[in-house]
């Protein structure tokens, strides 16, 4: 059973969320079905592959949808997409328990952060390195398959080297 951390408080000396290199990707994952009239309102892609979507986040865009929607923009941890912003497009898109992830431009395989919550809580602290992402796509039942890990279950090698992903 996962352990149930606080819900997230903005970090102490906030980082401006638009400050994230443009070539980082950020990504909400979460098991299906997400709510096409609200990523529309939003302007948000909804990429579904299997029982899953994927909702690519653009951090150039992090800050103004912040001040649109009035939310703080400050990073509940390192982790630049970590923020109330994103809680709230989960919520408004329908998605209860989702993987936050997020990778450089080198891919799905370079520097990797990832995150699970379920609504506004926290159930994997923030993890960096080698195999966060798979850590947290597994928490939300991602199950690895035909000797791929969960990324490439989910296709998103495929995904980030399509292009889907905004800032690329």
């Amino acid at each position: 059973m996962p352990q149930t951390l606080s819900a997230p408080q903005p970090v102490a000396s906030p980082r401006p969320v638009s400050g994230l290199a443009t070539k980082t990707h950020c990504a909400i994952v979460a098991r299906r079905p997400a709510n096409p009239v609200a990523a529309q309102v939003l302007d948000l892609s909804l990429i579904e592959t299997g029982e899953f979507v994927i909702v690519p986040l653009d951090p150039a865009r992090i800050e103004a949808l912040c001040t649109r929607l009035k939310l703080d923009d400050r990073p509940f941890s390192d982790m630049a997409p970590d923020c109330a912003l994103t809680l709230r497009l989960a919520d408004e898109l329908g998605l209860d328990r989702f993987a936050l992830i997020q990778t450089d431009e080198t891919g799905w395989q370079g520097a990797q952060a990832a995150t699970v919550y379920h609504g506004r809580v926290r159930t994997m602290a923030v993890r960096k390195g080698a195999g966060a992402l798979n850590d947290a796509l597994e928490r939300i039942g991602v199950r690895p398959d035909g000797g791929r890990d969960a990324v490439d279950t989910l296709g998103l090698g495929f995904v980030g080297n399509a292009g889907l992903f905004p800032g690329r």
